[in-house]
């Protein structure tokens, strides 16, 4: 029975089209999406009807079975990521595009939510503050492209740690690493990125 399946076993009949899988899917994990739309609304100040909840659950679940399950098929588990966390990482980066819309917030990168770059929700405290300024539009989408080369489990670490704010005791947990791998990794990923940043031109050597 599907019930009794654990999380990579239900995602990987969900993406071969188990209808019976992704009711269970479904189930399993709507009660942590509307947690987490929730608590992300209450973290950023917002106030998020009962109503706006089921609009984003809703439309994170329509979203995961869009061209023939395409965002479930991008699911890897790598680093240790299990699927929970990967529910967190795309629940938390819908709601924060709601948000941004409502506000007119100033984003780093305006794409989907597949992973394809990463998002910041306040880029001052990012180490590429400068680059992110609202009338550097040109600016920004080259950054997101930096961002778009990393390899996945890199983006991830990238919005763990600047969309999600997540501190190294949790991040080292959710992706099964020493604490010590989290500040060499995160190090590693910014000197990369001020090295791509330097090579576009973006900033100064």
């Amino acid at each position: 029975m599907a019930e009794e399946l654990n999380d990579q076993e239900l995602l990987n009949l969900c993406i071969d089209g188990d209808r019976r899988a992704w009711e269970t899917f479904v189930l399993r994990f709507s009660k942590y999406v509307y947690y987490l739309i929730q608590v992300t609304g209450r973290k950023h100040g917002a106030t998020i009807t009962e109503e706006q909840a089921a609009d984003l659950h809703n439309d994170l679940f329509l979203a995961l079975l869009e061209d023939e399950r395409r965002r479930l098929r991008a699911f890897r588990g790598q680093n240790g990521c299990s699927v929970r966390s990967w529910i967190r990482v795309i629940t938390i980066r819908r709601c924060i595009d709601s948000l941004r819309r409502r506000r007119k917030v100033v984003s780093i990168d305006e794409g989907g939510t597949d992973g394809s770059a990463v998002q910041l929700i306040e880029p001052g405290e990012s180490p590429f503050e400068h680059l992110v300024q609202a009338n550097a539009r040109e600016r920004q989408s080259r950054l997101s492209e930096l961002t778009a080369s990393l390899a996945p489990s890199d983006r991830l670490l990238l919005e763990m740690i600047y969309l999600q704010k997540m501190g190294a005791d949790a991040i080292s947990a959710a992706l099964k690493i020493k604490k010590g791998a989290v500040y060499t990794r995160k190090t590693r990923l910014i000197k990369r990125l001020r090295g791509l940043a330097e090579a576009a031109g973006l900033i100064d050597a």
